[in-house]
């Protein structure tokens, strides 16, 4: 799963937070984390998007980074979500879209660990049938409770907007001019269709920078070459706006 600011922004707000860290000496809190971790090509904001396509399971995880402000203890201290939009009209709802916090089969996982200060906390979300017709949204907030206070404010929600179609990417929307668009010009969804399922390109959550310009240009000439053969076997491939799905040269 991968998971939105400008890098600058989030870098900075990283380096904020690890100063916040630095000088704290107040009680343990906990915050959502922004920033890399793990791998390059990991890239954590304050939402994704997930598209159940990617996958033939019925239910999958999502894992949220989360951080404490304080040291480490030796005893694991439990982790309290709340989701924050449940009355929207297009709220994720418990026990349908994704499995409530409070139940008995994820209960046990909301906690930190011993002598642990990051967790990557798992969501689990449900493949229900509403999901072919809508995109549903889980808006998550940090409660306090007796192990943890709110640490960074500005970083204690988190959003997951999630679907069983393709939707844009952390890095690749509609509209926007920087992130894949780049690579593969601006976006459509017959187009995201084609890369991820003729060219077997799947990472947009991707920070593009970390791609070496050579594997840019390698995955765009797979998709002109690709899309080219496509065209020639097939009606040619066209957005739901009748506009022919076209990938620049660069």
């Amino acid at each position: 799963m991968k998971i939105f600011n400008t890098i600058i922004l989030a870098i900075a707000t990283v380096a904020c937070a690890e100063e916040e860290i630095k000088d704290y000496a107040g009680d343990a809190a906990l915050y959502f984390y922004r920033g890399s971790y793990q791998t390059i090509h990991v890239f954590q904001r304050d939402s994704v998007f997930y598209s159940f396509l990617a996958t033939a399971n019925e239910r999958d995880t999502l894992y949220i980074d989360t951080r404490v402000m304080g040291y480490p203890v030796d005893r694991p201290r439990e982790i309290t979500l709340r989701q924050i939009d449940a009355n929207d009209p297009l709220a994720a709802i418990p026990g349908t879209h994704y499995v409530a916090f409070n139940d008995p089969a994820i209960k046990p996982l909301m906690y930190m660990p011993a002598n642990a200060t990051s967790y990557r906390l798992p969501v689990i979300l449900i493949r229900d049938a509403s999901l072919q017709q809508q995109i549903v949204n889980l808006r998550l907030q940090i409660v306090e409770n007796s192990d943890f206070k709110i640490g960074i404010e500005k970083q204690a929600t988190f959003q997951i907007k999630f679907s069983d179609q393709f939707l844009p990417a952390t890095n690749w929307r509609p509209g926007s001019s920087v992130g894949w668009f780049t690579v593969f010009g601006e976006y459509g969804k017959q187009k995201h269709w084609f890369l991820h399922t003729q060219v077997g390109f799947t990472d947009f959550d991707a920070d593009v920078s970390t791609y070496p310009l050579a594997v840019r240009k390698f995955y765009n000439q797979q998709a002109r070459e690709k899309l080219a053969a496509y065209n020639a076997v097939n009606p040619v491939l066209k957005e739901d706006n009748g506009q022919e799905v076209y990938f620049p040269t660069i």
